[in-house]
């Protein structure tokens, strides 16, 4: 786990859009200013992740193709 992250999902096998909503649920419960690592196999829930939190004002700091997986750090806001 990155080293600002407190908080770790790991979301493999899973297909659009059960982890977006996941992750949602998951941010929506954190404290700004936390970090959630994300792990994910499913590229469509990446591209879905990556627009909700463009949307939400949420900020990815990492996003890292892991080979077979991708690792994605998200940042709450405020």
């Amino acid at each position: 786990m990155t080293k600002r992250a407190v908080n770790r999902v790991d979301l493999r096998g899973r297909k659009s859009p059960l982890p977006v909503v996941n992750v949602a649920k998951l941010v929506k419960k954190m404290e700004a200013g936390k970090s959630l690592e994300v792990l994910i196999d499913d590229l469509r829930s990446v591209e879905d992740i990556h627009r909700w939190a463009d949307r939400t004002g949420h900020r990815i700091t990492l996003s890292k193709n892991e080979g077979g997986y991708w690792r994605i750090v998200i940042r709450k806001k405020g």
